[in-house]
């Protein structure tokens, strides 16, 4: 396995996830009835999956890039990690949005699904830019030697969350999302 593809299992992850929370959103446009609890559930998600797994690994990547001298402009590499900042923004956002809500704030569903949206539309744009800029320069230009040492370095961060327990956590709260807001 690459660096590469291991982060873009992750992000099939990630996908279904913006799915559900894009199907959340439109639910709330709609007057739908939505469930605090589910979002808040996503919120541990994000904030554990994406932020302590996700793009831990994407903070050892994009450095192991600049240092390897890989033909990808410091601007976007910089752009990337910029793009984090805002997700953890709308994170925030969509947290103080639950508050919110719980106490029965005006208005506070509306500002929830437009935090939502915001997210999963920042989310699957970074995503994009990753798979079909980055990743291919990335697969053409890393050395095996680099690659392997970038696997390393996931793999300790994967150590460190004890990935098996804490990927078959997740997979049964996204199952559980799945089966609540199906296709």
């Amino acid at each position: 396995m690459t660096p590469t593809e291991n982060l873009i299992n992750e992000h099939l992850v990630i996908d279904e996830l913006l799915g559900i929370m894009s199907k959340i959103a439109d639910r709330i446009k709609s007057k739908k009835v939505f469930y605090t609890d589910d979002i808040e559930e996503i919120i541990d998600f994000l904030k554990n999956y994406i932020e302590k797994s996700h793009h831990e690994k994407e903070d050892v990547f994009y450095p192991a890039l600049s240092l390897a001298e890989i033909p990808i402009d410091k601007e976007v590499i910089s752009l990337m990690s910029y793009e984090h900042v805002l997700t953890r923004n709308y994170l925030n956002d969509i947290n103080n949005c639950i508050v919110k809500c719980k106490i029965g704030h005006a208005f506070s569903s509306e500002m929830l699904a437009e935090s939502l949206k915001n997210y999963v539309v920042l989310e699957k744009n970074h995503i994009q830019k990753e798979v079909n800029i980055i990743y291919p320069i990335v697969n053409n230009s890393l050395t095996i030697e680099k690659q392997h040492e970038i696997l390393r370095q996931f793999q300790q961060i994967e150590e460190m969350i004890e990935v098996h327990s804490f990927n078959e956590h997740y997979s049964r709260l996204l199952n559980d999302l799945k089966r609540k807001y199906p296709n």
